[in-house]
């Protein structure tokens, strides 16, 4: 009966191992696409930002263009009052409000000036960070086709190593069962390890020659003296003997 529970622990850990490392898989893809998602929101971001302050200084662009035009209405409006000028004072006031407009239009066009070399600066860095998004999404494109092949190719081998799983849990004692959870949770889904040679094959230190014989006849569950891990002998050995 012992050995019958040997064999069964040890289909169970080939089992395990093979969900294992169908796990890692996912959870590699998984995470590589989280990185590129992120990637691409922060991308996005990025170039949302940059839109909204080349959209800001546009804007003040064109209030700068609207005073400009109602500056130099009122520039003509002054030129068309020296006609009318008919004393000295008058004229002072006159020239100082052309003077004024004068210097006002000058200051909007050097405002507006410095607006448009913001705007071709923006729009470059606006082209820039697309050409990136661009670039980041196709990269996502590929994580998600990547994490969908793992899945798909995991799937129904995960249902299936489920399943066995389940069938050879059944069959095992409940108090080997309980062993075998412990341990597989504390030691990093090894439970089950082979032992070849007087050695442990999963922390290899050496067994007690009384132990090790334990094991190699099988008829009870013997465990690891160091990792405390449940001993069957080695595959190769049981095949040599058979």
């Amino acid at each position: 009966m012992s050995e019958i529970i040997l064999e069964l622990l040890g289909e169970l850990q080939a089992l395990s191992d093979k969900m294992d490392k169908m796990g890692a898989r996912r959870r590699e893809a998984e995470t590589e696409l989280k990185r590129v998602e992120e990637k691409l929101q922060e991308a996005q971001g990025e170039l949302a930002a940059k839109q909204e302050e080349h959209h800001a200084v546009d804007m003040e662009r064109r209030k700068k263009e609207l005073l400009l035009k109602n500056e130099k209405e009122r520039q003509q409006r002054i030129k068309g009052r020296v006609g009318e000028v008919k004393t000295s004072r008058e004229y002072q006031a006159v020239l100082a409000e052309t003077n004024s407009s004068k210097q006002a239009i000058t200051g909007i066009e050097e405002g507006l000036l410095k607006d448009m070399e913001a705007l071709e600066s923006l729009a470059d860095s606006v082209k820039k960070l697309e050409e990136k998004v661009s670039r980041v999404e196709a990269d996502a494109g590929e994580a998600r086709g990547r994490f969908d092949a793992v899945i798909g190719e995991t799937g129904s081998a995960m249902e299936e190593c489920t399943a066995a799983e389940k069938s050879i849990l059944a069959q095992l004692p409940p108090d080997v069962v309980s062993k075998y959870k412990l341990i597989r949770s504390r030691l990093g889904g090894v439970a089950v390890a082979q032992a070849r040679a007087e050695s442990c094959t999963a922390c290899f230190m050496r067994i007690p020659p009384q132990r090790f014989n334990e094991v190699m006849r099988g008829k009870s569950v013997v465990q690891c003296p160091n990792c405390y891990r449940i001993l069957i002998p080695a595959r190769d050995v049981i095949t040599e003997e058979n």
